[in-house]
């Protein structure tokens, strides 16, 4: 709980030194006037790569949990959406849980079991962020644009921080599935600092938590996980296309895919609830080989921001009002507690 304080401390701070080292550096007459040169025709289709991205992830969660229970698609895409509102106003990413918890309100799935199912989900999106990444780095070794090699060094750590966390995930659920009693003796020991009730509450989950690992063969299904994963980042590179026309900048085809990587990396570290500041640096910097002028990055990095993440919070909202549901209960039900207290939250 106290490292949890720390890192959310750390990006509120983080986030706060970054918009203001942003203003610094802004002239805001040339921001005004990247804003009212941009063509906001291509605002309508952004939102729908937001609304439609939620809608594929809730069709490769049904295929991802199909060998758990068959869930309704109504019920996955409200739980998603949710959620990620939930990401983009909650801090530590309790969204993720948030997910868990709808879901098992609506359909027979344990909270544990529906976590385990959003891990092996994002370990998809990781390995095609990964599959882009060489894409991206082979199409810029081959460009004519004069890249400075500081970028190329910073994509390949990130391939590498990335390829780590993968197999490492990777490799701990599939012990934790397939070597169940081996691996928790393993967490017993890495646990022992920790106090007596805190190790039980961990392993107790961990517990629970396997029998989603069901997940992991998925048969049939997988062929599905891997068609939505490449349509759904293909979807968020469609908008990155449809950004870089709004505000008249030129760039090689790879771009708009390279800029996912970018993006993956400013909501990846730690922030303020709607990765305000991070997502924002981390677009300016990134856009930099294309585009020159840091006023015209800075209205991209603004409007791509608003436009993937307010129509998913009002949205998002609309559905939490629907559900009968509050922050302060989404939040309460977002806080550790035993497996056996599911059938309570349930309406």
């Amino acid at each position: 709980m106290i490292k949890s304080r720390k890192t959310l401390w750390f990006g509120i701070f983080l986030s706060l030194a970054l918009v203001i080292l942003l203003l610094q550096r802004t002239d805001f007459q040339k921001l005004a006037f990247a804003f009212r040169r941009a063509n906001y025709l291509y605002c309508l289709p952004m939102i729908a790569v937001a609304i439609l991205g939620i809608l594929i992830r809730a069709y490769r969660w049904r295929h991802i949990m199909a060998p758990l229970h068959r869930a309704s698609l109504r019920n996955l895409f409200s739980a998603t959406m949710i959620g990620f509102m939930a990401i983009d106003i909650l801090p530590a990413r309790l969204g993720e849980v948030a997910r868990a918890v709808l879901i098992g309100r609506k359909e027979p799935v344990s909270k544990s079991s529906a976590l385990a199912t959003i891990v092996v989900e994002r370990l998809f999106d990781i390995f095609t962020l990964l599959l882009l990444l060489v894409w991206v780095l082979f199409s810029m070794s081959r460009s004519s644009l004069p890249l400075d090699a500081v970028y190329i060094r910073t994509l390949k750590g990130a391939g590498m921080v990335m390829s780590a966390l993968f197999v490492g995930a990777l490799s701990f659920l599939v012990f934790l599935r397939f070597k169940t009693a081996a691996t928790l003796d393993f967490v017993r020991i890495c646990l022992r600092p920790l106090p007596s009730s805190a190790r039980a509450r961990i392993l107790a989950f961990l517990d629970s938590f396997v029998a989603g690992l069901t997940a992991l063969r998925m048969g049939s299904d997988f062929l599905w996980i891997i068609l939505y994963s490449t349509l759904l980042w293909g979807l968020y590179g469609l908008g990155n296309i449809f950004m870089l026309k709004a505000f008249r900048i030129q760039a090689p085809g790879f771009v708009p895919f390279y800029l996912l990587v970018v993006q993956a990396f400013a909501v990846g570290i730690p922030s303020s609830p709607g990765f305000v500041g991070t997502y924002h640096a981390v677009v300016v910097a990134g856009l930099a080989p294309f585009h020159a002028d840091e006023a015209v990055r800075l209205s991209f990095a603004i409007l791509s921001h608003f436009l993937l993440f307010v129509p998913v919070i009002l949205y998002g909202l609309a559905l939490l009002w629907q559900e009968h549901l509050s922050f302060h209960v989404l939040k309460g039900e977002t806080d550790p507690e035993p497996e056996g207290t599911q059938e309570e939250l349930k309406p």
